[in-house]
């Protein structure tokens, strides 16, 4: 099969979005193929198709169906850097989304490198508390469960002094009580605002370390706002650089949430899987 595809590079989570028409049967199995080491080599894929709504630019289907937050701010800055935004100018990028109600909002501005693009995030379902199993015993964790992806805060040390291998196990172990089809493991370290993401689709049966995470980031910053019961605005550093994370706090919730990040068109060919 040749695949034709674009890579981008939001805050180094890299991302292959598809631009062939892929039946959705198949969407696992090329999304595997096409992160494979030996291929594009990537930690997601995305597939560009054809909105259902005329207001959006385009609509962005993840393999496991759910949203993304750095898939679609890649999506909205590779529309716009087809249609040679100028540089210092912006433009507001509608688009369809997987795992996301209604239209999602995207604010891209073209820099001499890169594009700067701000995402409306889907609003929390729900902030508080799970237990789960951690080191023999079961602890409470603190969860947000965004449209489409749940993440779990998990403070850095929870698992002993390998926390990668002890995030891995839990994954594992969390995935049958975890009510959703995609799950992250926020590594978060509240002093410094600093996270390491793990993130599980079942569907696709993925468990990748991400060095840049948009929902992860977005839930980091809901939990905080809702934690101090305030509006919060927090710089959320990860292995692939900075997301900004505006969180607006009103009536004892979260009433809007957004990131902002920078993307890099880092490729675009055909792909033979």
């Amino acid at each position: 099969m040749e695949i034709e595809f674009v890579k981008t590079n939001p805050t180094q989570n890299m991302t292959v979005l598809v631009e062939s028409p892929v039946e959705r049967a198949l969407h696992r199995t090329a999304a595997s193929r096409l992160m494979d080491y030996g291929s594009v080599y990537a930690e997601q894929v995305g597939y560009i198709e054809r909105p259902s709504d005329r207001r959006a630019w385009a609509r962005l289907q993840m393999a496991g169906g759910e949203f993304c937050g750095n898939a679609a701010m890649s999506l909205a800055a590779y529309l716009v850097w087809q249609r040679k935004l100028p540089e210092g100018e912006d433009v507001s990028v509608p688009l369809e989304a997987s795992g996301a109600d209604g239209l999602v909002g995207c604010l891209v501005r073209a820099e001499e490198n890169h594009f700067t693009v701000s995402l409306s995030m889907p609003l929390p379902e729900d902030i508080g508390p799970m237990m789960l199993p951690a080191g023999g015993s079961r602890r409470e964790f603190a969860v947000v469960r965004l449209p489409g992806i749940t993440h779990v805060m998990v403070p850095r040390g929870s698992f002993g002094g390998d926390m990668t291998a002890g995030a891995e196990r839990a994954a594992k172990e969390w995935a049958d009580e975890i009510d959703a089809e995609a799950f992250g493991i926020i590594l978060l370290d509240e002093k410094s605002c600093s996270i390491d993401p793990l993130v599980c689709v079942k569907p696709s049966g993925t468990l990748v370390w991400e060095r840049g995470c948009g929902s992860g980031s977005a839930a980091v910053g809901a939990y905080m706002a809702h934690r101090a019961s305030r509006s919060m605005t927090s710089s959320v550093s990860q292995p692939g650089g900075v997301i900004t994370v505006r969180a607006e706090y009103a009536g004892g919730r979260v009433t809007s949430l957004s990131i902002t990040g920078a993307v890099k068109i880092a490729a675009r060919g055909t792909a033979y899987i």
